[in-house]
């Protein structure tokens, strides 16, 4: 009897964390994963050559990569690492107890004492009122530690193994030094120095196959055309249609080509994007050079309705669309699933025991089949093993022994085993969806997700004259479409949206915009001023003073009275969180208004005096009223002193309104707009957040994940309120 062929297939993705902006790498997880899983996924098949495997390595990770072993990346919070505990100022305190606590506490914070220590300390609940005390309680010994601990408890177990420096500071445990702190450091270069070049290696010793994904992991059928969806989710509300069938073309071909470049030959395989599939994109990827791609069984349960599960599902299929052929495997969801999200919390030996009866009984049930089977079991090759004792060490380990040594089961690579078996079926058409419940659902059809979609859409239609316009130098249009194709990127239409949620929803949120402003930057385009606005968690702030009262300050950019700004409204932006590592430029936003005038007052944080924000621009945005509209400042102190008012219907276009001078700039800043200039009538509402820009690119957003409102007083407004 043909032994069961089992096909792993071990997907290696992370978002593009890469700020377009600052060049800057806003969160750890590329660099953080790199010493952990990236690592010891390729480090431990060299203690079992009989073991083959495919790693699907998505090219924007790879970039990710090659900056991080090249030594160019700028982290945040590797640069929060590295400086000295004595140092840090109450913010950066904040930001470490904040966020050095992101791991899994059950498997990677309580092994360590210290650690859990410090987290209990911290409190395992926090808000920022709580995040204030609890710093004060904390010396730099403490926050020593914890950099340091952060840090180590993300090594792998074969980072660990291979360095006595990291064994005897695991032994250590607690009160490092700064010198220690930068061993840590020195130790993770190392380890993501050796990363790319492990893999390439078993890939030439034949151990390993290294396919690839759409460049920046884009849901491939939607880019195309997301209209698309409706086959699979009729009756979704979906944004303004979507096309762009060459940008398709384009993540497949660049991805292709990088992979060859940085890897030193040309993929075969192509693990979609989510697993999303539909027919359209089969001549995309023929003619690239693929020649076979994998998605879920569910897919090929929907294109082949018929069929049994255990009849259908193990063994490659033909597929023909467009006058081209490509081979496509699809995966075993419940195999694949087991070692994501079940197996982690069994015994190894157990969890091993439980994967080998599955085995048994697909080899028990298909044996009769004229080939020989195939069972393809696809996941992520980093996110399960943060669940796992030890990184995943000991089922890796007890499972990668068992099949070596197998005489029933035997490990391949997806293209060996098409090649020596090739497919004898086909499939006669292929259902459109992705690996999660066989549709698009994730990524479209909710009101942030179809927002984001009209935000690609629309920076694409006001761009496409210029990408194609031969008079734009070539390496200003080849940077703006790259911008769009990181937009692009499934991760971003991940967040938005119910199904799910992270603690750093806002940051993928900005790091989308700001991918669509490079574009338009890129192309020396102005920025549309709906790029400024958060797409996701957009609400109205809470715990802010609403206005109460007339008000009728004297604009002499000081604090004159206590009593000028009474009754005003009033947003405190020192008790938020700032994004990650973002200084606090504005203290305070206090706003009302007479019957005539709207008044506006901004506070600059402490330490943000005249000299330090000349450079800066201040633009507030109002919205969600007939029109939106804008108010531009200037901070430079050489410059009279004027606000802009402009006015627009769609948020690209802007008209000027006027030039005021009623504008002061001390301590404070205040000014005055008259509501006949803005055109507002009485009870109109109009959200507003106020932007600080630098050399025309966003830095800083008050209030950072919402907005205020002003409504439009009428002549019984204060009556209104007192009887209230």
């Amino acid at each position: 009897m043909e032994p069961l062929r089992i096909a792993f297939l071990w997907h290696h993705h992370q978002p593009y964390y890469k700020d377009p902006l600052t060049g800057e790498y806003s969160l750890p997880w590329v660099r953080l994963h790199a010493i952990r899983a990236y690592h010891d996924m390729a480090a431990l098949l060299k203690d079992f050559p009989q073991v083959r495997v495919t790693v699907n390595l998505v090219p924007s990770l790879l970039l990710q990569l090659q900056d991080y072993e090249e030594g160019r990346a700028k982290d945040l919070f590797l640069e929060r690492t590295l400086k000295p505990a004595a140092e840090l100022d109450p913010e950066e305190q904040r930001f470490l107890l904040r966020y050095f606590f992101m791991a899994n506490w059950e498997t990677m914070v309580k092994p360590w004492p210290r650690y859990d220590e410090l987290l209990r300390r911290r409190g395992l609940h926090w808000d920022e009122d709580s995040l204030r005390a609890a710093a004060g309680q904390f010396r730099p010994k403490d926050y020593r530690d914890l950099q340091v601990l952060f840090n180590l408890a993300w090594f792998g177990f074969k980072a660990v193994e291979q360095s006595p420096v990291l064994q005897e500071l695991r032994r250590k445990g607690k009160e490092f030094t700064e010198e220690e702190k930068a061993e840590v450091i020195r130790c993770q270069q190392d380890v993501l120095r050796r990363v790319i070049p492990l893999y390439r290696d078993l890939e030439s010793a034949g151990q390993i196959e290294l396919t690839t994904s759409p460049f920046y992991h884009p849901i491939l059928p939607l880019v195309y055309d997301t209209d698309i969806a409706r086959r699979c989710m009729p009756h979704a509300t979906l944004p303004e249609r979507f096309q762009a069938p060459e940008d398709a073309r384009a993540q497949i071909v660049r991805a292709v080509e990088f992979h060859a470049r940085r890897l030193g030959r040309r993929p075969l395989g192509c693990w979609p994007s989510e697993g999303s599939v539909c027919p359209e994109i089969v001549p995309l990827l023929a003619e690239a050079g693929i020649r076979w791609f994998a998605t879920d069984e569910e897919i090929l349960l929907q294109s082949m309705p018929t069929r049994s599960r255990l009849e259908a599902l193990y063994r490659p299929y033909l597929m023909e669309f467009g006058g081209r052929e490509l081979a496509i495997v699809f995966r075993d969801k419940e195999l694949s699933n087991l070692i994501s999200f079940t197996l982690g919390s069994m015994d190894p030996s157990a969890a091993v025991d439980e994967f080998f009866k599955r085995f048994q009984a697909i080899h028990d049930a298909v044996s009769d089949q004229n080939d020989p089977s195939l069972a393809t079991i696809i996941l992520d090759g980093e996110n399960p093993w943060e669940y796992y004792p030890e990184g995943g060490k000991s089922f890796l380990t007890e499972l990668y022994g068992r099949l070596s040594r197998s005489d029933r089961f035997r490990t391949v690579r997806i293209t060996d085993a098409i090649e020596s078996h090739p497919p004898a079926q086909r499939i006669g058409h292929l259902y459109s969806g992705s690996w999660i419940r066989h549709d698009f659902d994730i990524w479209i059809g909710s009101e942030e997700e179809n927002q984001a979609w009209d935000y690609l859409n629309r920076t694409r239609r006001a761009l496409g004259p210029l990408l194609d316009d031969a008079a734009v130098p070539a390496a200003r249009r080849e940077a703006a479409r790259e911008a769009l194709y990181a937009a692009e990127g499934s991760d971003w239409f991940w967040w938005y949206g119910d199904d799910f949620s992270s603690a750093h929803d806002e940051e993928f949120d900005r790091l989308f915009r700001n991918h669509l402003a490079g574009a338009f930057r890129h192309l020396g385009q102005e920025v549309p001023e709906y790029l400024s606005r958060p797409i996701i968690h957009l609400h109205p702030v809470k715990h802010v003073d609403e206005p109460v009262n007339f008000i009728h300050p004297t604009l002499d950019g000081k604090r004159t009275t206590y009593f000028e700004w009474q009754g005003a409204g009033c947003y405190d932006a020192t008790r938020r969180s700032t994004r990650f590592g973002a200084e606090l430029l504005v203290s305070a936003i206090c706003y009302g208004f007479d019957l005539t005038h709207c008044y506006l007052r901004i506070d600059p944080a402490e330490g943000c005096g005249p000299e330090k924000r000349k450079s800066h621009e201040m633009h507030v945005h109002f919205f969600g009223g007939r029109e939106e509209v804008r108010w531009v400042i200037s901070c430079d102190p050489a410059k009279q002193p004027r606000v802009a008012v402009h006015r627009s219907s769609d948020g690209i276009r802007y008209e000027p309104l006027g030039e005021l001078t009623t504008l002061v700039m001390g301590r404070i800043i205040e000014l005055a707009v008259p509501f006949a200039l803005l055109g507002w009538k009485p009870k109109e509402r109009h959200h507003f957040i106020v932007e600080i820009r630098e050399n025309e690119k966003v830095i800083a957003t008050y209030p950072p994940n919402g907005y205020l409102t002003l409504e439009v007083p009428d002549r019984d407004f204060e009556q209104l309120m007192w009887s209230v």
